[in-house]
């Protein structure tokens, strides 16, 4: 695949919306609960009038930044981001438009996935059509470092491919049927699962989709127990 040809085909597009939900159930999420469950921890924090404190934005890892559209997003909503990317162009797409504060802000690593070093840890775990494109053989490795990234209450937002997909078979590329899929969020809260199994376009022309599209949270934090800080 010529990658240079994609990113261009992909430039000035929105922010993908898998990203977005993540960041807006996070939002909505008080610090050390699961959106909607019934036995969210307490929160102890003080409540601004009419709702909770949301989570600040904290240290965001893109896996497979490309163009930078979901990096530059998260900088200018005041992330530390972690860019990584294979392509030998992609620090100059994602650094494009950047101010002096987001500058600062982002850290990229050039890596293909089969090479990733160990990556620091992150509230937020953003890997946007990326992870397919890992060799197979490394991918239990890849997955295994994303899990030991993500800090207690942690998010992740992403996407694996299926078998009916287009390119299923190819023997660079890595698919999971839905029953797998489940495996690899064991432990997880998933608060979103959208399974994606179509015809459609692709910036390359038509194709077949077949798509998990992920958003999932890592367990918070035990709460700490007020009558053990007294004693």
């Amino acid at each position: 695949m010529d990658w240079t040809e994609f990113f261009d085909a992909q430039a000035g597009r929105p922010t993908r919306s898998v990203l977005l939900r993540a960041l807006e159930l996070r939002a909505a999420a008080q610090p050390g609960t699961f959106p909607g469950s019934a036995a969210a921890a307490p929160d102890f924090s003080a409540p601004e009038p009419g709702g909770s404190i949301p989570a600040p934005p904290g240290t965001a890892i893109d896996l497979g930044c490309g163009e930078g559209t979901e990096t530059r997003h998260l900088l200018f909503a005041g992330w530390t981001v972690h860019a990584f990317d294979a392509d030998p162009g992609a620090e100059a797409r994602v650094r494009q438009g950047l101010g002096p504060a987001e500058q600062a802000r982002l850290t990229f690593h050039r890596s293909r996935f089969e090479e990733l070093p160990e990556l620091p840890a992150a509230d937020l775990l953003y890997a946007g059509f990326s992870l397919p494109f890992c060799d197979p053989a490394v991918f239990p490795e890849l997955w295994a470092r994303i899990r030991r990234a993500l800090r207690p209450g942690a998010w992740f937002a992403g996407e694996f491919f299926g078998p009916h997909d287009d390119w299923a078979g190819r023997a660079d590329m890595n698919f999971h049927d839905r029953g797998q899929v489940d495996i690899l969020l064991a432990d997880l809260h998933v608060a979103d699962l959208v399974e994606d199994d179509r015809p459609g376009q692709s910036a390359f022309g038509p194709r077949h989709w077949h798509l998990f599209h992920v958003i999932a949270r890592t367990p918070p934090p035990a709460p700490t127990n007020s009558t053990e800080i007294l004693s």
